[in-house]
């Protein structure tokens, strides 16, 4: 009987990974957003596929399931993303610097009404989520979308292109997290919850995410300070920051960890790398554009909230009114409070409290905040991956609930859906906070690894 063990276990490892390459692949390929139930049924199965292998196989065949991770995003490739439009804004984008327009200076709309410019279709601005509003996006991502808009002039085109640098980009960070977890001692097996994570591999290659260039560029900081090469990690968290803004919640922490003076030399290079690339794009005009746009996200937008829709049924229960033109920055402004406070607790903090406290920190950012798409929970699960908590995975599938609002056209929340979602979050994080030591009060005087 035993001895045909290692083939059954082989058989069904293989199998696992069948099912998962064929809803991959119904998913990317097949599958409309308005189809909620299929959305969510085909997350199912990947998400229990994705659990059996992390329970049976990660350990025994650890290197089969990275290389397994790495082509399953390959085999989204040619799909054409489904669960968010995002990417015909990078291609608008990139198009406008192809012409050496800044895409910060001009709303598509007011491009429209210029002279016509070859590629700036009709059926491109069509497809624009946000035509009104000006890019948002960072100079890091602006420049990936002016390469792909000269390697290809045809959506299809271009949109592989993205996916080829979201695909180098989500292999550099797989091959990364082994080393940071050598450094903290942990199994290098843990780098499989993220590398193998159904939503991870379905909204950034699928779906043309580039969380995964911020992703990849925050790990290899991370690495560096771990490392103990200060000025060169400062650079890399540079890159991070001008490729998504969010990374920047961390400096705190980082000041914090290295002591006062190390601390602020590290945050003067990154603040000075960052400012660099800004530089080739912004003037005045187009700072207060940017300005707008950040505004904007902070006033204006909200979708899948936690806090933030408690506060706005409140008020409307009360007053008849909508506060997120308040409640925004205020929401943001106490986050980035609690973030401080939690940064500047204990007076040592090691290696794995640092990864600790800045799970939290994101954690606490995105329960204060207005708006968080599926694809925002990718940076608390790779953090994630370095200690010990787990509730961001679970937090990876039910935010997966949030698809709901997509069945009618204008999107229409399930409110009930949404708060389901986040009492499993907050539950599985306050249970599993309450069973090990408390980041607020205890920490460790011993720093591993650096």
């Amino acid at each position: 009987m035993n001895k045909h063990l290692p083939y059954i276990n082989n058989l069904l490892i293989y199998l696992l990974l069948g099912i998962s390459g064929f809803c991959y692949y119904w998913l990317c390929y097949q599958t409309n957003r308005q189809n909620f139930l299929q959305v969510f049924v085909l997350f199912t199965v990947l998400f229990a596929a994705y659990y059996f292998l992390m329970r049976s196989y990660a350990v025994s065949h650890f290197r089969l399931l990275l290389i397994a991770a790495i082509l399953l995003r390959v085999l989204l490739l040619f799909s054409v993303p489904n669960l968010s439009d995002d990417v015909y804004r990078f291609i608008w984008d990139g198009r406008l610097m192809v012409y050496n327009i800044n895409p910060y200076a001009q709303l598509p709309s007011e491009v429209m009404q210029s002279a016509p410019l070859q590629g700036m279709t009709k059926e491109l601005f069509g497809q624009l989520n946000s035509p009104s509003y000006y890019t948002i996006y960072p100079p890091v991502l602006q420049s990936i979308f002016w390469l792909t808009a000269k390697a290809s002039n045809n959506i299809s085109g271009t949109i592989v292109c993205m996916k080829v640098i979201i695909l180098l980009a989500e292999a550099g960070t797989i091959l990364l997290l082994p080393l940071i977890l050598k450094q903290l001692n942990k199994p290098k097996h843990f780098a499989l919850l993220y590398a193998l994570n159904p939503l991870i591999i379905a909204e950034l290659t699928g779906n043309v995410h580039f969380d995964a260039v911020m992703i990849f560029f925050l790990v290899l900081s991370l690495l560096l300070l771990l490392y103990n090469r200060i000025h060169l990690s400062a650079v890399v968290l540079g890159l991070s920051i001008a490729a998504k803004l969010l990374p920047v919640l961390l400096i705190p922490l980082i000041i914090k960890k290295l002591g006062r003076s190390p601390g602020l030399v590290f945050s003067g290079i990154c603040g000075l790398v960052t400012t660099i690339l800004f530089a080739f794009f912004i003037d005045e005009a187009t700072i207060i554009h940017l300005l707008k746009s950040i505004n904007l996200f902070f006033t204006s937008f909200e979708f899948n909230a936690s806090l933030y829709y408690i506060i706005r049924g409140a008020a409307n229960l009360l007053l008849g009114l909508n506060v997120i033109a308040f409640a925004g920055p205020f929401l943001a402004l106490t986050a980035m409070a609690v973030i401080i406070f939690v940064s500047s607790r204990n007076r040592i903090i090691s290696d794995q409290h640092f990864f600790d406290k800045a799970l939290i920190i994101l954690t606490v950012w995105y329960l204060f905040s207005t708006i968080v798409h599926p694809w925002y929970i990718s940076l608390p699960m790779v953090v994630s991956v370095f200690t010990s908590y787990r509730y961001p995975l679970a937090w990876s599938y039910v935010v997966t609930l949030s698809y709901s609002a997509y069945q009618t056209n204008p999107v229409n929340e399930i409110l009930w859906l949404v708060g389901l979602s986040y009492i499993v979050v907050i539950t599985y994080a306050y249970l599993e906070l309450r069973s090990k030591p408390n980041l607020f009060r205890k920490a460790a005087v011993v720093n591993s690894g650096a």
